[in-house]
C-alpha cells in the first residue's frame, strides 16, 4: 500500500464553492507551512508522527488518528522526525453539502482551533475509518454512483464528528519543551505589542539564536513565523466581527497597514477583504 495514489473529485480547479477531491497517498514527512483551504479539510492519518497546529492549537498526530478543520482554520503541521507519512484526506467544498444546512450547522458551531483532533480510538469507536474505507472503494475504481456514494459518506462523516464533540472530552495536545512552551506561552500574551525576537528572546533568559533554534526545531514555524501568525489571527477574529481592516491592524501588533497587509496575505493566502468576503458567503 505504500506506493499507493488515489485521487478523484467532482471538484473544478477554479471553484471554490463546489465539489469534493477524496486523495490517498504516501510521503516521507515533510513541513507545510500556515494556511488556509476554501473548503473543509478531513484528514485521517494511518500512519505517521507529526505535529500539526490550529489556530494555535498544538495536536500531537500518530497512526489511526484523525484531524480536521473548516475554511476558517489556519493550520500547519511539521515532522520533528524523519518517517513514513501514510494518509488519507477528503476536501469539502460548502456547495457540495448545501443541502444538508443541519449537519453543517452543528459542526460549524465548533470554536476554532478547538476539538480538531479525535484520537485513534474513538476513531474506530464512532467508524469514522471505516467511513473512509467506504470513500477509498468508491475512489479507488470509480463509477457513475461514485460521486453519490461519497456524499452519503460525507453526511455520515460530519455526523459521526457532531457526534464525537457531543459524547466526548476534548483533548488539546501541546509542546512538551518548557522553554519553547514560555515562548509561545509569552507571544501569546504579548503579541499586540511591539516585541521582536530579540525581546521575546531576552524575556525567556536565551540567546536569540538558540531561542530561534529551539523553537524551529520543536514547531517547525520561525518566532517571527508564530509570531505573526498570532497577529494575523487576531485580525481574522476582528474582521469576522465587522471590523475595518485599516483601522485593527495597530490593535493586532503591526507598526503600518503595509506591513500588516503583506502578512495577512502570506498566512490567510487572500487580502483581508476578500477574507472578509469569503466569512460573510460562507455557509453558516
Amino acid at each position: 500500500m505504500r506506493d499507493k495514489i488515489i485521487k478523484h473529485g467532482n471538484h473544478i480547479i477554479g471553484n471554490d464553492t463546489d465539489g469534493y477531491i477524496y486523495t490517498f497517498n504516501t510521503s516521507n514527512g515533510y513541513t507545510f507551512n500556515s494556511h488556509l483551504h476554501k473548503c473543509y479539510e478531513f484528514i485521517h492519518v494511518i500512519k505517521g508522527h507529526f505535529l500539526y497546529t490550529v489556530e494555535g492549537t498544538d495536536y500531537i498526530m500518530s497512526d489511526g488518528d484523525f484531524i480536521m478543520t473548516t475554511p476558517d482554520e489556519l493550520h500547519s503541521f511539521s515532522f520533528p522526525k524523519e518517517c513514513d507519512y501514510h494518509r488519507e484526506f477528503i476536501h469539502v467544498y460548502p456547495g457540495f453539502v448545501k443541502d444538508y444546512p443541519e449537519i453543517i450547522k452543528t459542526f460549524n458551531k465548533r470554536k476554532i482551533g478547538h476539538f480538531n483532533r479525535i484520537n485513534a480510538e474513538l476513531v474506530k469507536k464512532y467508524g469514522i475509518d471505516k467511513v473512509f474505507d467506504g470513500m477509498r472503494e468508491y475512489c479507488e475504481n470509480p463509477i457513475a454512483e461514485t460521486d453519490f456514494m461519497v456524499l452519503t459518506y460525507t453526511l455520515q462523516l460530519f455526523t459521526k464528528i457532531n457526534q464525537v464533540m457531543r459524547n466526548e472530552t476534548p483533548e488539546k495536545q501541546i509542546v512538551t519543551n518548557k522553554q519553547t512552551t514560555s515562548i509561545r506561552a509569552y507571544i501569546d500574551v504579548h503579541y499586540k505589542e511591539n516585541i521582536s525576537v530579540d525581546s521575546i528572546a531576552e524575556a525567556m533568559f536565551l540567546s536569540p539564536a538558540y531561542a530561534s533554534r529551539l523553537f524551529k526545531k520543536e514547531t517547525g514555524m520561525t518566532i517571527k513565523s508564530y509570531l505573526n501568525l498570532r497577529r494575523v489571527t487576531h485580525a481574522k477574529s476582528l474582521i469576522m466581527q465587522g471590523r475595518k481592516a485599516t483601522n485593527i491592524f495597530p490593535e493586532c501588533g503591526f507598526c503600518d497597514y503595509s506591513t500588516f497587509y503583506r502578512a495577512f496575505i502570506k498566512y490567510v493566502g487572500m487580502t483581508p477583504d476578500e477574507f472578509k468576503h469569503m466569512h460573510n458567503t460562507k455557509i453558516k
